[in-house]
């Protein structure tokens, strides 16, 4: 089976679109007024990767250089959280984190497995955008949680 960036970008939009759906039930779960805007705002992000997806223009990506994200790493000490109805805004980002981390290593992974280079640049590219995310929400994390300390 050979498989094309057009495979690739519908397999990101359903990720962003599951993603999506993950974060909008959770929404329902917490009762922190802080965890909830960060869950929403996180929700709204998904679908907007997934429209930006949509938009892709596939000439172009192959062409893109993925730009190399610095990994903070906070993800890789933190304890995984499940979210409840009790979850605060810290539990929150560290399962954000998580699953951004995840998106990341499916991403990279799958890089790792196509020998096309041009599919190759474009999963490397969505590896990037993802870790992307992922130093988000550390950068967020390490800014109002570690001050809270």
């Amino acid at each position: 089976m050979t498989i094309t960036v057009d495979d690739i970008i519908r397999l990101a939009i359903e990720k962003e679109e599951n993603a999506y759906k993950l974060y909008s039930g959770i929404l329902n779960k917490i009762s922190d007024p802080g965890a909830r805007a960060m869950i929403s705002q996180l929700a709204q992000e998904e679908l907007e990767h997934k429209e930006a997806l949509k938009k892709l223009d596939k000439k172009k990506l192959k062409k893109v250089e993925p730009k190399k994200i610095e990994d903070l790493k906070i993800a890789e000490f933190l304890k995984d959280r499940d979210i409840t109805e009790t979850s605060n805004l810290q539990d929150v980002l560290v399962f954000a984190m998580k699953r951004e981390k995840e998106a990341y290593e499916f991403y990279s992974k799958f890089a790792q497995e196509v020998t096309d280079p041009g599919l190759k640049k474009v999963l490397e590219s969505f590896a990037q955008q993802e870790l992307k995310h992922k130093r988000d929400i550390e950068t967020f994390y390490d800014d109002v949680i570690y001050q809270e300390d």
